[in-house]
């Protein structure tokens, strides 16, 4: 596979121009969809969060033998600013377009590329699936917090390579095998844009953070989502904070999986309404007279 059989896309604004190479390449950048001001907040809550986990003792990094990357996990929990930007426009725009309106979040966390890390092996965000699909059943999207440049680390991406059916993982194994003609990091380009911009990425395409050559870091937050009939990566039903549950928008909570959907998430009668909070109407475990029997000794 060579990068040169399929162009590289160019950043644009045009939304039908960015849903058309997210067809053809797999993947998109847009530009300015965040304002300086959104970008100042979301990385002063970053750099504040990851700064307290690492003081903590529970900080997590990656990147080679230096470990010069950090990841900071379950952002839904650890700022207001993280959970409006899981409503932004953008988001129903581009992964309504690639999962349909019903996708979900699966995953939202941040990527700060540290100075010195190493590049991450290529894979794609569906590997696990075991064999291709010819739609996607999970999508990316890079909230570049600081530009992104094929010097500080930028995503490296195989254009096109998300339509290759021949390049696709065939276990579905968390660790899935490697097809003879998988991608290497000579078949990458690396995106770029400036910080503000979105990269959007068809979970099938092969990709991988990009070595950060730079005496600087490099963040982005990176919201995956999936079809809603997909198990998300981080299981918001038990990791959401009590009370960001109890106090978060319905729109929101919808979006992390707190809602059913054709029949799925349900937790009594087939046709429930839709559980925000809890499951009131759970029947427990009960004795032939109807009385409740201790779940215990049930």
């Amino acid at each position: 596979m060579s990068v040169a059989t399929v162009q590289p896309a160019v950043p644009t604004s045009d939304l039908e121009q960015a849903r058309a190479d997210l067809d053809a390449r797999g993947y998109c950048v847009i530009p300015g969809v965040l304002s300086k001001a959104e970008v100042a907040a979301l990385k002063a809550r970053l750099g504040e969060q990851a700064r307290g986990e690492d003081a903590r003792g529970v900080g997590f990094h990656d990147g080679g033998p230096a470990r010069t990357n950090q990841r900071v996990w379950m952002l839904m929990n650890k700022g207001r600013v993280f959970r409006d930007l899981m409503l932004h426009p953008a988001v129903d725009s581009l992964m309504g377009y690639l999962l349909g309106p019903d996708f979900l979040v699966s995953s939202f966390t941040a990527n700060v590329a540290g100075p010195g890390g190493e590049p991450m092996a290529l894979h794609t965000d569906q590997g696990y699936v075991g064999f291709w699909t010819p739609v996607p059943v999970v999508a990316n999207i890079a909230w570049m917090l600081d530009d992104f440049t094929d010097a500080n680390g930028g995503t490296r991406l195989v254009p096109g390579s998300h339509l290759n059916a021949e390049a696709t993982p065939r276990s579905s194994a968390y660790a899935p095998d490697k097809p003879a003609n998988m991608p290497t990091l000579e078949d990458t380009i690396g995106a770029e844009g400036p910080a503000g911009s979105i990269l959007c990425f068809d979970g099938r395409i092969w990709h991988g953070t990009g070595a950060n050559r730079t005496d600087k870091p490099r963040q982005a937050l990176l919201s995956y989502h999936c079809r809603p009939f997909v198990r998300q990566q981080e299981n918001f039903v038990l990791g959401l904070d009590p009370a960001i549950r109890a106090a978060e928008r319905p729109a929101l909570l919808n979006r992390l999986g707190f809602a059913t959907w054709a029949g799925l998430g349900r937790v009594e009668s087939p046709r429930p309404a839709t559980p925000l909070f809890e499951a009131t109407g759970a029947v427990g475990a009960l004795a032939p007279d109807g009385s409740l029997l201790d779940p215990a000794q049930a």
